[in-house]
């Protein structure tokens, strides 16, 4: 699953890569803008579609080289370096600029110290220390110029440009701060150090060309740069560390290129970034396949002689691995320039913008004559004329990313067109195979050659500088011994302040301890004599509280012999109230059955009267108007007259109803 992840990554940028190579342009992306001192945004810049190229082409074969033989954490903080790569590439303010340079940084340092050897580990903090002390002057750098501008906009610093100069420098590789670089990537694992030659001296030039100012400064350092690094070339014997220190001495041409600042110059400055990251890559492919097989990248026991019997087991490297010697090959012709080779183009270009800059122009072609002796040296030590016993083979992927590479090399030379429209001032790159230009790249490579000829015996047995010819003894250790002692000497005087601190802080506070511990005695009597007085209290509480409570027992002893007799008399008040209750219920019964007496009385005695009612009799005056005369008068009842005229109904309800009571009053009255 990891390797497939790892190809789908190196397909990305491939295509990546491709689009670049063909779109217009890219546009703008702003990821955080709501930040309050500048967003975290991106854009596209005429420098940088170029170098973005070069970075996902390279990267892509590199993580192809060491699909089998990297570890894990190595392939992962591989793409973090490339992603910050690119995120410095397309960085629209400083601060955007700033938080990529410092991830770029520890993953770098991360592809170095992840090999966990000691060697690597003080070479991953010696790197670190660098690049962080070159982060933090950059930054520095920015915020000089934020406080003159007020803004984080990527342009040329209006103030601190000496912290800029300074703080890329480290990045780029600037004498004396190169240091880092032969330290650092032989010390990688090999995997590694293609990553890293592709990556990171090419983002300070980058930074150079995109914000510095051009300034003959920097086109010196540049060129002191390409002399310095191929002189310390041809002294090496371990086969990473020449190349570490050519890496030093090419990106000389480019900050030569980029310090002069012309149209000319910055495209060969910038294509040569691009170029360089190819045959850097394949060269360092091509000395790891050699490691990788042999189990060691010094020269002298590549060509050691050895007893008869060890001799017999060793191989020609050129015969054991023709892909890496081919590969070596081609990284080497296009290192010094070859005509048809990608090198050829941009130092075409170089070359032709420092022409006439005196001292300049002629440091830059020593070196290219140095550049071409010492990748004879290269090749002739280290695959020719070398011998070794063959302990491991190479992986197909690893050959892949070794071929790959070096048709890219031999492409871009025969065809360089193919990348002219990603430089900036679109430089004619397709009129420069003419037979001066082609004589005179290769008059410098056979210089170079006869130069390795003459030196070869002195070159195979090595060449020993004492200890104080190099830039450590010269400058390091001295300006290191001074910064030591000023440390030590302030430190000594803060210490003598500090000490005669302590001893007024110890005066005063064994003063204050006296007083606290007078104090201390003082509240301790008290406590004392409080405490004698709380048992005391505390005893005739405990009196007052057996008291309490015997007067609880007696109180409550009462309470319940009250109790007793107030549920006694509730129990008697209760049958008292069941029997008047009982006699109520008798009562009213009785009363129910009187009173349906007396309503049978009254049913029947208004049936009676309704019966009379119905049969009324003839009254008197109409007797006598029939018979004819006087009549006797004869009683005639007739209920409705007879109780309005001869009785009061309601005396007679009345005495009726007080009768019934008393019959009652008089009836119960017997129980």
């Amino acid at each position: 699953m990891r390797y497939i992840l790892m190809l789908m990554a190196v397909g990305t940028l491939l295509f990546l890569a491709y689009y670049d190579l063909i779109a217009g342009a890219l546009g703008t992306v702003i990821v955080f803008g709501d930040l309050v001192l500048a967003p975290v945004s991106f854009s596209d810049h005429e420098y940088s579609r170029i170098v973005v190229f070069g970075f996902t082409l390279v990267g892509s074969l590199a993580l192809l080289y060491g699909l089998q033989l990297s570890r894990p954490s190595e392939q992962a903080v591989a793409l973090v370096a490339l992603a910050s790569a690119v995120g410095i590439v397309f960085s629209d303010n400083f601060l955007t600029l700033f938080i990529f340079w410092e991830m770029l940084t520890l993953s770098t340092a991360g592809l170095i110290l992840l090999r966990k050897t000691p060697e690597a580990l003080m070479a991953g903090l010696y790197f670190l220390s660098f690049h962080l002390a070159g982060g933090l002057i950059v930054l520095l750098g920015i915020l000089l110029h934020y406080e003159v501008a007020q803004s984080f906009a990527l342009t040329t610093p209006e103030a601190g440009l000496a912290f800029f100069i300074v703080g890329f420098g480290f990045k780029a590789a600037f004498l004396p701060f190169h240091l880092w670089v032969a330290r650092g990537y032989p010390s990688a694992n090999f995997p590694s150090s293609v990553i890293l030659a592709g990556l990171t001296t090419k983002i300070g030039v980058y930074a150079i060309a995109r914000i510095l100012p051009p300034s003959e400064v920097i086109m010196y350092m540049g060129a002191s740069m390409a002399l310095a690094g191929v002189t310390m070339a041809m002294l090496q014997h371990n086969m990473r560390r020449l190349l570490s220190y050519h890496i030093i001495s090419q990106v000389g041409y480019m900050v030569a290129g980029v310090g002069i600042a012309t149209e000319l110059a910055t495209d060969g400055a910038l294509l040569h970034v691009v170029n360089h990251m190819l045959y850097k890559a394949l060269l360092f492919m091509s000395v790891g396949a050699v490691y990788y097989a042999t189990k060691t990248e010094d020269l002298h026991d590549l060509t050691h002689q050895d007893s008869e019997e060890e001799e017999a087991k060793k191989q020609p490297v050129w015969k054991a691995m023709p892909i890496a010697t081919i590969g070596g090959l081609v990284g080497a012709l296009a290192i010094a320039g070859f005509p048809f080779f990608n090198g050829y183009v941009s130092k075409f270009l170089l070359k032709y913008a420092v022409y006439g800059i005196g001292p300049a122009e002629t440091m830059l072609m020593i070196a290219s004559i140095g550049t071409a002796a010492s990748f004879s040296k290269l090749l002739g030590f280290g695959f020719f004329q070398a011998k070794a016993q063959i302990v491991s083979k190479l992986p197909l992927t690893s050959h892949l990313a070794i071929i790959g590479t070096a048709a890219f090399c031999i492409i871009l030379g025969v065809y360089p067109q193919m990348i002219s429209t990603l430089l900036p001032y679109a430089s004619d790159v397709v009129h420069i195979y003419y037979l001066d230009a082609i004589w005179a790249s290769v008059r410098l490579v056979v210089a170079g050659l006869l130069l390795f000829l003459n030196l070869s015996a002195i070159l195979k047995k090595g060449i020993h500088l004492p200890p104080w010819v190099s830039v450590e003894y010269l400058i390091f250790n001295p300006l290191g011994k001074v910064l030591f002692k000023r440390f030590c000497q302030y430190g000594t005087s803060i210490d003598s302040s500090v000490d005669n601190f302590y001893m007024k802080t110890g005066r005063s506070m064994y003063e204050f301890c006296q007083y606290i511990t007078t104090l201390d005695k003082s509240i301790d009597t008290a406590f004392e004599k409080s405490a004698e007085a709380g048992r005391s209290l505390a005893e005739r509480t405990r009196y007052l509280d057996q008291a309490l409570d015997e007067g609880y027992s007696k109180t409550g002893e009462a309470a319940r012999r009250f109790a007793d007799r107030s549920r006694k008399l509730d129990e008697a008040i209760d049958e008292g109230y069941a029997r008047t209750g009982e006699a109520a219920r008798n009562f009213a019964d009785r009363s129910r059955r009187f009173d349906e007496s007396i309503d049978s009385g009254y049913m029947k005695t208004g049936e009676a009267m309704r019966r009379m009612a119905e049969k009324p009799g003839e009254s008197y005056e109409e007797r006598e108007v029939k018979e004819g005369g006087p009549v006797r008068r004869r009683f005639s009842f007739n209920p409705v007259e007879w109780t309005t005229k001869n009785l009061n109904f309601d005396q007679l309800i009345l005495a009726l109803l007080l009768g019934g009571l008393l019959l009652v009053i008089f009836y119960t009255g017997r129980y």
